[in-house]
């Protein structure tokens, strides 16, 4: 049986970041997490999004992990993940 890709955190956001610089959509799923409910809606998947600017470092004390993007399949500018939770880019998983 042939074992699925991996990819590492810091290489999948790397690439990530690279191609929302030249304006290529990518897919990616997460694990959601709302630190203000409390509570996980579950596993959500982007078909084609890009990252976007998030918080800057003065404004959040999450603003290393918490990752913000465009989902334009739902048109969607306001969305964000926790890095910690990215479970899979361009369908390939991510491990830590």
């Amino acid at each position: 049986m042939q074992q699925q890709p991996t990819i590492k955190l810091r290489d999948a956001i790397k690439k990530m970041r690279a191609l929302t610089g030249i304006n290529v959509p990518f897919s990616f799923s997460y694990i959601s997490y709302s630190e203000v409910l409390n509570k996980s809606e579950g596993y959500k998947r982007v078909n084609k999004g890009l990252l976007r600017a998030g918080y800057r470092a003065n404004q959040s004390e999450r603003s290393n992990i918490l990752i913000a993007y465009i989902d334009y399949d739902k048109k969607e500018a306001d969305r964000q993940f926790y890095l910690p939770l990215l479970m899979t880019f361009n369908n390939i998983q991510v491990i830590p």
